[in-house]
């Protein structure tokens, strides 16, 4: 009989040609895979697991064509989704997550089974409802080829690892090999330009006899892509032959990017079953994209940005000069924002196995996430001759560091199938996250009090703004996992936690799988959840310059709860809370394996940005009198509020099919289908405007399916791929939505393995070179031929080369 591995959407673990006896076809023998993600059991399969588990592997994450974990999940796993955001400020550089349509503070990260520390990013400018407001961890920190495995764990496990697992879990498992070496190189290009090369290597080391240190690098460096339409404002500049007006005028597509990740995983057995262990990652990445063009003169229809005024203080004693911004940028400039992160973790712990008394692991962690941001090409009008025209905006970063005591012990209990099996523990983990103050003219008024004010497309945090946040908590959990039957299994889950700002939560899980008969079994989970609001959503704010309706506007992000945002109704957060229930079908017979899970999160108190709020003159003068920087002339305030209850509804299908030819080849057909409604419990009168609870209910595809067919043939492999995103809705402007409607991209990929140790790869992804629609006539004016918040992005269709030698 074939064992398959449940969830692994392209194919199943790679696999090996058992031997036959003589005249006998030879007949694929498929790896099963051990979970330890959802449960702290040793020896559970994904095909056994109580709640809905996916494994990828490392060749399924090769396969995608992708050299980043965030595009390489979203490929393998329908339920989870990751957006390019360009023209977005932060959000361009650190991408949004979302699980089953929750946002990436709702999906938890762990490395090794260790939670990971979240990004300093707060996502204020995602152009969505859902994840707008969201501080979560950042995928993109680890080398693709340092992961052993993937382990998605799509159900509420708050539970079980704490704040933060309200949707799920996704556990990346790094190699543990104490030999070998293998080194992986892609080289890909774009079909209408931008290139991408990045080289991956991995190698296993003995420690001394007993132990084994495995090191991982990743170098990666993508020139970006530019997929905007004519300017018509700077088309009309140029035949009148005005000079220097950018090439261009709106960075629409991916952003430039360079990378160096590295990670390393050790182990040392240290004898009376104890083994000591250390992991961790360092990474250096640099991002850089452009925002949109600031017109110098009047022309095409289009007018003239508020940065080339004549100013009523030009002339006076506090600026005898007169500022001609055109003698810098006659042709008007397009400013240029960059931001360089440095990510860096270690866990060290020891741990002993269950002996006849318990097993135990006390472990600590520590890790930092900081983004330095840079604008350049711009200019802070309102200082007039005296402003540079390059900034330094400040610094945002995240501090965490935790301590864990765990402990397990199984017992025989007469009338039980197996061992009743404790797990529990304590933890205490403490956070901060600190914002970095600018460059004084990166947010200084000048004394062209008329003209805008700040580093012109996103103002420096001024040292009012700045400083360091800091909270902890505390946690006690137990956890019991046994067989009641040989066909029925139970576990529960029960933790407290006490958070110094938010006080404290008890939050449980139950989950059961009954097996009906050996191919046939249903399981089921209801849970509750907590999350505290980070202390970058508590504390956090900034001021952009955003483009509405083809008018430029000061945005800012107020701190909720603050002064300055009482003026405009805003209260203290406060914690949310959530209820969950999953229920499904899992079959495995012969070659078929298939899984259909249901499921329903509430979400009380859901923390959300709310609608933008047009301020009056009164109100910008209540911002003055705070001292608030530049109160006079923010046009639009934003803040965190969470006083609505949401609701995500649906189901999750994963099937797989192995054919054996018996001739030598074999063929593997995935289908992965995810299908999701999210919708708001409460009334959102004077939070979320009509349009707005519509974008939040339908601004992204209910439907998500992937499609994966594997054929090998001799030493050749060959992948083909449907991706299917179902219609949706795009808010554009106030009250106009754009229908989206439905789209399949397709994938191709050839692998030859006939080199000793070497594979060849040649690859392609959107096929079709399908690109998606803009966003109506007033927006095709400035360029913005295509949607910048597209599901699938704006860059088209992708081919690429790939080698890899294993020694």
């Amino acid at each position: 009989m074939v064992a398959l591995a449940t969830a692994s959407f392209t194919g199943l673990a790679p696999a090996a040609m058992a031997q036959a006896p003589e005249g006998a076809s030879a007949r694929p023998e498929v790896e099963i895979i051990t979970v330890t993600t959802g449960t702290r059991r040793q020896g559970r399969t994904d095909t056994q697991s109580l709640v809905p588990i996916d494994v990828i592997s490392p060749d399924e994450l090769v396969s995608t064509g992708y050299v980043d974990v965030n595009d390489a999940l979203r490929t393998s796993v329908p339920a989870f989704n990751v957006q390019r955001l360009p023209l977005n400020d932060g959000s361009s550089f650190v991408r949004p997550a979302t699980l089953r349509a929750s946002p990436a503070d709702h999906v938890l990260l762990l490395l090794n089974g260790h939670r990971r520390h979240r990004s300093s990013v707060v996502q204020i400018g995602t152009g969505h409802a859902t994840t707008s407001g969201s501080q979560g961890q950042d995928f993109n920190m680890i080398p693709p080829i340092a992961l052993g495995s993937i382990e998605v764990l799509r159900d509420g496990a708050s539970a079980q690892y704490g704040s933060d697992a309200i949707a799920g879990v996704i556990n990346l498992t790094l190699r543990d090999a104490d030999n070998g070496a293998s080194f992986i190189g892609h080289a890909g290009q774009y079909f209408d330009g931008g290139d991408v090369l990045d080289a991956q290597g991995n190698i296993g080391l003995p420690l001394s006899e007993n132990g084994f240190i495995n090191l991982s690098f990743q170098l990666t460096e993508e020139s970006g892509t530019y997929r905007h339409g004519p300017h018509v404002g700077a088309e009309a500049l140029r035949q009148q032959g005005v000079q220097d007006v950018p090439e261009h005028p709106v960075n629409l597509g991916d952003p430039a990017y360079s990378a160096i990740k590295t990670s390393w995983n050790a182990g040392l057995d240290l004898g009376n079953g104890m083994q000591g262990y250390l992991f961790g990652n360092a990474a250096i990445t640099d991002s850089e994209v452009g925002f949109f063009y600031r017109q110098s003169i009047a022309a095409g229809g289009l007018g003239q940005h508020a940065s080339y005024a004549q100013s009523a203080f030009e002339g006076t004693p506090a600026h005898p000069q007169q500022f001609d911004l055109a003698a810098i940028y006659p042709g008007g400039y397009v400013p240029i924002f960059g931001g360089e992160q440095t990510d860096f973790s270690t866990v060290l712990g020891v741990r002993r196995e269950e002996s006849e008394n318990f097993g135990w692991d006390l472990s600590a962690r520590w890790g930092r996430n900081e983004i330095e941001y840079r604008i350049s090409n711009t200019i802070n009008a309102s200082m007039g001759v005296d402003s540079p025209t390059s900034f330094r905006p400040g610094s945002l970063a995240q501090r965490e560091y935790q301590l864990n005591a765990d402990f397990y012990k199984s017992f025989n209990v007469d009338g039980l199938a197996s061992e009743l099996f404790f797990y529990g523990g304590l933890s205490y983990r403490n956070e901060a996250y600190t914002i970095g103050v600018g460059d004084p003219a990166s947010y200084r008024a000048g004394p062209l009090q008329d003209l805008p004010v700040g580093a012109n497309g996103f103002q420096g945090f001024s040292p009012d703004a700045a400083g360091e946040f800091e909270t902890d908590s505390i946690a006690a959990y137990l956890e019991v996992e046994t067989d009641i039957t040989d066909r029925w299994t139970f576990a529960a889950a029960l933790r407290f936690e006490d958070y110094e700002a938010f006080g404290d939560n008890l939050s449980y899980k139950l989950a059961t799988r009954y097996d009906l008969t050996d191919n046939f079994a249903v399981r089921g989970a209801v849970s509750t959840g907590f999350r505290a609001p980070a202390a970058g959503q508590l504390f956090g704010q900034s001021q952009t310059s955003q483009l509405d309706q083809g008018n430029f506007v000061l945005d800012a992000v107020l701190v909720p709860g603050s002064p300055e945002a009482a003026i405009f109704g805003s209260t203290p957060l406060v914690p949310e809370t959530s209820t969950s229930f999953s229920g499904g079908f899992v079959v495995t017979a012969g070659a078929l394996s298939a899984t259909l899970d249901f499921y329903q999160i509430d979400v009380d108190d859901r923390l959300l940005l709310n609608d933008a709020i047009a301020t009056t003159p009164a109100q910008r003068a209540q911002l003055a009198a705070l001292g608030y920087p530049n109160g006079a002339g923010v046009q639009t305030v934003r803040y965190f509020q969470n006083r609505l209850d949401t609701r995500v509804r649906g189901f999750d299908l994963v099937a797989s099919y192995l054919f054996d030819w018996n001739n030598g080849q074999t063929t593997n057909l995935s289908l992965a289908t995810n299908y999701n409604e999210q919708i708001l419990r409460s009334d959102p009168t004077g939070i979320f405007s009509p349009a707005k609870v519509q974008e939040f209910e339908r601004g992204t595809p209910r439907w998500r399916s992937n499609v994966t067919l594997t054929h090998t043939v001799a030493d050749f492999e060959l992948m083909g791929r449907a991706v299917y995103y179902g219609s949706w809705r795009r808010l554009n402007g106030a009250t106009n939505f754009l229908p989206r409607d439905a789209e399949v991209l397709y994938d191709a990929e050839v692998r030859y393995r006939g080199f000793e140790n070497v594979t060849v790869t040649l690859g392609g992804r959107n096929l079709g070179n399908t690109y998606p629609p803009g966003r109506g006539p007033g927006l095709d004016a400035f360029g913005m031929i295509y949607d910048n918040h597209s599901v699938f992005g704006t860059s088209g269709g992708y081919y690429y080369l790939g080698l890899s030698y294993d020694f």
